[in-house]
């Protein structure tokens, strides 16, 4: 049975929602003792995670359980912030068996992050550089289990929930196609409030800013946070690297705050961002020595948007600093760094940073309203499929230009032996073009 379960999953093009985008098949394929659903949705302002268990709770209990079958688990956890009630509760009432659990997690950043969620479910430590099955545990976003019940089904991959919030009139959460435009997402939220805007693609923390209202919804594709060209926020995260290099060099006074507020420091591991800050001063092999203390950087930028006082950029630092070790071929295996043992500092408890005091670090209280779920799904007339949805090889478009589809109908598939996934027409149309993108009307 966990065979046939593995091919639908596969079948259906499921891959990680919450913005990872792992073929959700070579977890299914693992043999796991605990799989934990991740509905944290740490990232501020966002609300698909919550606003799907409101609707759709037994779905997700249901891929939830399919998981467990397929990987053998005893055990199944659902970690949701105690702070969303409703969501708390349907997801209790769907529940029919003892050996799956909701988990209440506190409303602080970075809950959802997979080294956090499992200790804070689990109380197991993932070896650095690890994955969870590591410790035996499978960790999956709740819409990736809904689409995994969906799955069970026959019913592909083909929409996507998506929250848009910010400088809209009416924050809302929409059920859209795959391949929708973010344009059309931002009107059907009643349009911008700003005359210069621009778009987090992703959560304020460790999403990207996009000036395009017409790049398309993806797989992985959460939420958009639209904001005015001069919001502080947009300027720190637009920050070039000769840029945030100069600054960090002359400006860091290694207070060491980015890394005493640091989650993967607090949760025992080798990384300390301030160390790392003191590279930009070194070149050759002790720039290199001090490099590696980036090297289990989770990219949460935390450190840059929250902890650092001179407002410097810990995180980029961090990021181009693995950057280079990746070219001269050191990795954590090779890089002589202490492995363990591991325990928890005994601050972390208390170093966690509340959702709140980071919105008004952010600048972003004044937009912490409410995104209602939108009583009917977005309908769309063009949809552009981006061959990239995922982890792994792009897949290769087996339509051409001009060809009838129905929704569901496969449109593209992974190379032959390569990581990937299967992408699905997300409307009943004509394709129209296969390169770069597949793009199909109505």
């Amino acid at each position: 049975m966990s065979d046939l379960l593995v091919k639908k999953i596969r079948q259906a093009g499921v891959v990680g929602a919450g913005g990872a985008g792992f073929p959700t098949y070579v977890k299914a394929e693992s043999k796991a003792e605990v799989v934990v659903a991740n509905g944290a949705e740490c990232e501020p302002l966002l609300h698909k995670d919550k606003e799907l268990l409101k609707r759709a709770a037994p779905a997700v209990v249901r891929g939830l359980e399919i998981l467990m079958e397929s990987t053998g688990a005893t055990t199944g956890l659902i970690g949701i912030k105690s702070k969303n009630h409703d969501a708390v509760e349907a997801v209790r009432r769907a529940l029919s068996s003892d050996r799956v659990k909701v988990h209440p997690l506190g409303d602080f950043y970075p809950a959802g992050d997979e080294y956090t969620l499992v200790y804070e479910t689990t109380r197991r430590l993932i070896p650095p550089a690890g994955i969870p099955i590591e410790v035996g545990v499978v960790v999956n976003n709740v819409e990736t289990l809904y689409n995994v019940s969906r799955a069970a089904d026959g019913i592909p991959v083909t929409e996507k929930y998506v929250t848009v919030a910010g400088a809209v009139k009416n924050p809302s959460t929409f059920l859209v196609p795959l391949g929708c435009s973010f344009r059309q997402l931002i009107d059907a939220a009643g349009g911008v409030l700003v005359e210069d805007p621009v778009i987090v693609d992703g959560g304020p923390m460790m999403g990207k800013i996009v000036q395009s209202m017409d790049l398309p919804v993806t797989k992985t594709t959460g939420g958009l946070i639209v904001l005015s060209a001069r919001h502080p926020l947009v300027w720190r995260k637009s920050q070039p690297v000769r840029v945030f290099r100069k600054i960090g060099k002359s400006g860091c006074d290694q207070c060491s705050y980015c890394t005493q507020l640091c989650p993967r420091y607090l949760l025992g591991y080798p990384i300390e961002p301030h160390k790392v800050m003191r590279s930009l001063g070194f070149t050759g092999s002790q720039k290199e020595l001090w490099s590696r203390w980036a090297l289990l950087c989770c990219e949460c930028s935390l450190c840059s948007l929250y902890s650092c006082p001179e407002q410097l950029d810990p995180r980029n630092v961090c990021v181009t600093a693995k950057g280079d070790l990746r070219k001269n071929n050191i990795l954590w295996k090779n890089s002589g760094m202490p492995a363990g043992p591991r325990k928890t500092h005994g601050m972390y408890p208390y170093r966690k940073t509340p959702i709140k005091l980071l919105m008004k670090r952010l600048g972003l209280h004044g937009y912490d309203k409410p995104a209602p779920l939108a009583d009917s799904p977005l309908s769309t007339g063009r949809v552009t499929l981006s061959l990239s949805q995922h982890v792994g090889a792009p897949a290769i478009p087996v339509v051409k230009p001009g060809q009838k589809v129905q929704r569901g109908d496969v449109v593209a598939e992974p190379p032959e032996g390569k990581l990937g996934a299967l992408l699905h027409s997300s409307l009943t149309g004509t394709v129209r073009q296969t390169d770069p993108a597949i793009v199909i009307e109505s």
